[in-house]
């Protein structure tokens, strides 16, 4: 008929009706990604001034968990995971199954559940939460001591490799990094 397409919907939801961009559309059923599509998302979803001050946290050591809270905020906001994934190239080719990616969302609904749980003080300084607390926060959220162990882990983690950014020698934290690798990689 000769009528242009100006809309393409890449999910059920209303948030999933995006204006159409052949390039990224093709690239996407390709599994190349479609960064515009990404950046388009995140700039609706992140707020700059807050980027801006996230970052300076991160730099400077005083990363939180309100921080991550923000950041799973925000990824909300532009969709789910595996939508995410399609859009970023390269990602789409890795055989990540359907059960693997809702096991993942099924983990960050349940991080969520758990924060919400938290009060200010140990959402600021997490190094407050004792076996009191993990108990009062796991029963609060309705989710397992595991899992936030798993979590509080994780965010531990995050911090230290936030700490080996923030000494700016890539050639150092590559080293770093290597000899955290399992052998043979």
């Amino acid at each position: 008929t000769g009528a242009k397409i100006k809309f393409v919907g890449v999910g059920e939801k209303k948030e999933d009706l995006e204006s159409f961009n052949p390039k990224g559309f093709v690239g996407r059923m390709l599994g190349m990604g479609d960064l515009d599509a990404l950046l388009e998302k995140a700039n609706v979803a992140i707020d700059e001034d807050q980027a801006q001050g996230l970052q300076k946290r991160m730099l400077s050591g005083k990363f939180n968990l309100l921080d991550l809270y923000e950041q799973m905020s925000a990824m909300k906001k532009m969709g789910s995971l595996s939508k995410l994934m399609e859009m970023v190239p390269g990602m789409g080719q890795l055989k990540i199954s359907k059960n693997q990616m809702n096991v993942q969302e099924e983990k960050l609904k349940k991080w969520k559940f758990m924060l919400d749980s938290m009060t200010k003080q140990e959402l600021e300084d997490p190094a407050v939460i004792s076996t009191s607390r993990i108990e009062r926060i796991t029963n609060g959220s309705g989710t397992d001591q595991t899992t936030l162990r798993e979590l509080l882990k994780q965010f531990r983690q995050s911090k230290k490799m936030l700490k080996m950014l923030k000494g700016g020698d890539p050639q150092k934290m590559m080293k770093k990094f290597q000899k955290s690798l399992p052998q043979g990689m």
